[in-house]
């Protein structure tokens, strides 16, 4: 994880409590989040969560506000090889990103344990957990099982943010069986996706299969900066067109003024740019995926 927002941000435990089940779905741990009882759709949405997997609140709350607002079943696996990360990383993060006088010994010192904790975090991610590492054995397998057991006419979406990101961008053209011509997915959202390379590989998402692509990004996200992704939509606007369904193709890039990386899921409480965009991505994201499935 070389950005450290990527480790940063607030946890949501004022929000309410998560109102989803804890279920093994496919060799899985899912936490799985139901619309309401008068929802008569059987389509669903596979929710590909950030570094700290299911350890995070936020992600439980969000999952269930997508059922709540959609009217699809939410499922968010446990696919990172390990585990999520432990929520001590996210206050290490914050402790080692504070403002600290290089002449001040003790508050340098103070430092160092949070330091300690996310270079061993860092590393394990790196190293045995990096997205690109669990996509093949536990995210695409199981995307694919999920999209078995769908009833004749329901629709499969994906969503993914900043450790997910990178896995719902792939899913996206994949055939929904190894080999076949039918596709996986049917409509695609993520906030602010780590490590995708671009822009071929947001071409690709909405290219092969003209999945419906929508993505959140801040314009001060330190992973995928703003002159990358401006340049990522020239290059769409010119290969595939203006997203709009010209050739069937649908895609939109929303850039969100004073936003970090992570905000859509770990808006600080209190800040209240974050706070308000992070309510705007999520209002975007229902949008897109009530149009597409």
């Amino acid at each position: 994880m070389s950005c450290a927002d990527c480790i940063r941000g607030g946890v949501h435990s004022q929000a309410g409590e998560a109102k989803g089940t804890i279920e093994t779905l496919h060799g899985r741990t899912c936490y799985v989040a139901s619309p309401s009882s008068s929802s008569a759709s059987t389509s669903a949405i596979i929710y590909i969560t950030d570094a700290f997997g299911l350890n995070l609140i936020n992600t439980k709350l969000l999952a269930d506000r997508f059922a709540a607002e959609t009217g699809f079943r939410v499922l968010v696996p446990d696919v990172i090889p390990g585990g999520g990360a432990p929520l001590t990383l996210m206050s290490a993060g914050e402790r080692m990103n504070e403002a600290v006088a290089l002449w001040d010994i003790p508050g340098q010192l103070r430092r160092i344990p949070a330091m300690l904790t996310v270079a061993y975090y860092g590393s394990r991610f790196l190293l045995w957990a990096a997205p690109h590492r669990a996509y093949p054995k536990n995210v695409l397998p199981f995307a694919r099982a999920v999209r078995a057991e769908l009833p004749p006419g329901a629709k499969l979406g994906v969503v993914g943010f900043c450790w997910g990101g990178w896995a719902s961008t792939n899913l996206c053209k994949e055939p929904a069986v190894e080999g076949g011509s039918e596709k996986l997915i049917d409509a695609q959202f993520c906030g602010h996706p780590y490590d995708l390379k671009t822009p071929d590989m947001i071409i690709d998402a909405g290219s092969t299969y003209k999945v419906p692509y929508s993505m959140a990004i801040g314009d001060r996200d330190k992973w995928l900066r703003r002159e990358a992704v401006e340049q990522t939509e020239a290059v769409l606007r010119q290969d595939i067109g203006s997203g709009g369904g010209e050739g069937g193709y649908n895609y939109e890039i929303r850039i969100y003024e004073g936003c970090t990386h992570g905000f859509v899921v770990r808006a600080k409480p209190g800040d209240e740019v974050e706070t308000s965009a992070a309510e705007e991505a999520r209002a975007q994201a229902v949008r897109w995926l009530k149009t597409y499935l």
